[in-house]
């Protein structure tokens, strides 16, 4: 058995108590049908980097660093959290795919696209912030690269253009103003799935 198979292996037992165990804690992590489309889309892309843009306790990204055998680069504020992600990709096998990043998204994202270049980016943080991340990451991104954003629907609300209860109203139009930049034919080709809390492949044209 291969490396990545043997690590593959030990991520599809280890993954069911794993995620369950987040879900208990109310830890956000991708919901089953929209990792089935995130990996779908990094295979695809034939990337032999990807940026996540919050790691939580490090699922999404174990699974990223499996199934398409890239180098991952993922940002965590949460000091627990990554701790916890970095302890499940060594028992996992992956920590050697993974270089990880504590602080601030906003500047994290700026520097490491300033120093790579990425045929994926995954999008999973602060919703309100989709649209600088995208700015930010844009010229990091190959041509044909993918950016993959979950929960572009948030809560249902940024369907249609109705306004938004005060409380959501930052992150709905937030989302909006994202949802208009990947609309955009000239940069990308964009896909938004209804899946779960709606779910956004675009790739760079």
């Amino acid at each position: 058995m291969s490396a990545l198979s043997d690590r593959a292996e030990r991520l599809r037992k280890l993954s069911p108590a794993y995620e369950a165990a987040a879900r208990e804690e109310h830890i956000p992590v991708i919901r089953p049908e929209s990792l089935k489309l995130l990996l779908d889309a990094a295979k695809k892309s034939g990337c032999s980097r990807v940026l996540e843009i919050g790691t939580a306790i490090g699922f999404s990204t174990a699974w990223l660093a499996v199934e398409t055998g890239a180098v991952v680069d993922t940002i965590e504020r949460d000091g627990e959290r990554l701790e916890r992600a970095r302890a499940f990709w060594k028992e996992v096998g992956t920590e050697d795919r993974i270089n990880s990043y504590l602080g601030d998204a906003d500047e994290l994202v700026v520097k490491l696209a300033a120093e790579n270049r990425y045929g994926f980016v995954f999008i999973d943080a602060a919703k309100s912030r989709y649209s600088d991340y995208l700015d930010a990451v844009y010229p990091s991104l190959e041509k044909g690269g993918v950016v993959f954003a979950d929960n572009v629907y948030y809560l249902g609300l940024v369907k249609g253009d109705a306004y938004p209860p005060h409380k959501h109203r930052t992150i709905v139009m937030n989302m909006r103003s994202f949802l208009r930049k990947i609309g955009d034919k000239e940069k990308f080709d964009t896909t938004v799935y209804d899946t779960e809390d709606g779910t956004a492949v675009c790739v760079k044209l």
